[in-house]
């Protein structure tokens, strides 16, 4: 059985906790290491790391936000977390070094921890200065807070999960404590990110199917000669993406096109980027097309939900891609209005709640849907119209039925320009 290559990045000091642990308790697990001793530097390695393994694991949460901050993460990962052991590991340090005041200043650990362990072990702190980690707060700032503390005697030691703060204030010979994950802690954290990846591995495996059906070739043909020029034109692109993906390709007639590829590449995000930039070509050519993936654990059934978002697709009128797996629908995919949302809806609330208003469940999450990708819960007819696809008449239809039903309220009206009839601003109350 080939051993699972795990990314590590981190300070030298925490790495060589989890390469320690790794070696003892996860046989099946390759570490690989890319030691940054500053969080914000572990951005640098992130790409390399995760072109090497399958999955990377950060020594803690700032390792994780500093690669986030400046790179882009697209294999499993996981961080290992700072808990009350690292903490009580900490106050025992102190107290076999004579330091018995509790006057502590401390990062990282979040103040829930914090209430936690003086409730549950009966840890006396005298005074505890708390700085939990906070994304807009650089290493160096956390560093000067707990010299500025020590220095105005405000605390008698510090307690850190930074390894360049830990390293730095050493240098100083100030009395810093490191807070250093347990074994279980490293131990949970593989154990997660070995599933994620398993779990990875077994949806990517699965059977994808995207069909693509032409809409129109072009609008200012003035023969067939230039169709078939652009049908060409437009095939061997479609080619491209189809041996990018390493997909098998077959056409039903010059209009229809399926694909056949594994879930894992076709719903990756550069797939679906060359995709979108697919569509873009056509338009500004005038070849329109829609397209729908359908993903699923049989041929059958991947087949199905790819007509399904076919269907969805070809009601655009510039064309677009949506994608269908289980009861989920998600697209346009890449445009401002992209959604997802349920096809077979099962929250009784929801069914009882479409009954009364008398629109289909499904077409009730999809509103739900647009209403937490937008954040807003009021609109006037052309608005909610451009949101949904659809149009103004049925907007207006749609709304009457959320009003009717009292699920929605006016919510007073607005003139645009001072000019025209005031539109009816509806909020809708689900």
């Amino acid at each position: 059985m080939t051993a699972m290559k795990i990314g590590c990045i981190g300070p030298s000091d925490s790495i060589n906790l989890v390469k320690d642990v790794a070696a003892r308790c996860c046989p099946e697990i390759t570490l690989l290491t890319y030691v940054r001793e500053r969080a914000e530097d572990s951005w640098e390695v992130l790409e390399q790391c995760q072109r090497e393994t399958s999955g990377t694991l950060f020594t803690g949460i700032a390792v994780q936000e500093g690669a986030k901050a400046r790179g882009t993460i697209t294999n499993p990962y996981e961080h290992i977390q700072r808990g009350g052991y690292s903490l009580l590991r900490v106050l025992s340090e102190m107290n076999r070094k004579g330091i018995k005041s509790g006057r502590l200043s401390i990062d990282v650990v979040s103040d829930d921890i914090l209430v936690e362990v003086v409730r549950e072990f009966g840890v006396e702190l005298e005074d505890i200065h708390s700085m939990p980690f906070a994304l807009h707060l650089s290493e160096q700032e956390y560093l000067n807070r707990h010299i500025e503390l020590y220095e105005s005697g405000k605390v008698e030691a510090i307690a850190t999960g930074f390894g360049y703060v830990y390293s730095e204030l050493r240098g100083r010979n100030l009395p810093v404590f490191r807070l250093y994950a347990s074994t279980l802690q490293i131990r949970d954290s593989l154990s997660r990110l070995t599933g994620r990846i398993k779990n990875l591995s077994l949806r990517s495996a699965g059977i994808a199917i995207q069909l693509v059906k032409l809409k129109s070739i072009t609008r200012s043909s003035i023969n067939q000669y230039d169709d078939m020029k652009n049908g060409g034109r437009f095939y061997l692109e479609l080619l491209e993406y189809v041996r990018a993906i390493q997909g098998s390709l077959f056409n039903f007639g010059t209009e229809e096109y399926v694909i056949f590829a594994t879930r894992g590449l076709i719903d990756s995000t550069p797939h679906r980027q060359h995709f979108e930039r697919l569509l873009k070509w056509g338009r500004e050519r005038n070849i329109i097309f829609s397209s729908g993936i359908g993903i699923g654990a049989t041929a059958f059934e991947a087949e199905k939900s790819a007509r399904k978002a076919l269907d969805n697709a070809a009601k655009l009128d510039k064309g677009g891609l949506f994608i269908v797996e289980g009861t989920q629908i998600r697209g346009p995919i890449g445009e401002e209005d992209e959604l997802e949302y349920s096809t077979h809806v099962v929250d009784d609330r929801l069914l009882e709640m479409s009954k009364k208003i008398g629109i289909s469940p499904s077409y009730l999450d999809k509103i739900r849907s647009l209403m937490d990708k937008t954040r807003k819960d009021t609109f006037d007819t052309s608005d909610f119209a451009a949101c949904l696809g659809i149009g103004e008449r049925s907007a207006r239809r749609v709304l009457k039925k959320f009003l009717d039903s009292g699920f929605a309220e006016i919510n007073g009206r607005e003139v645009a320009n001072q000019v025209g009839r005031p539109k009816k601003m509806v909020r809708l109350l689900i």
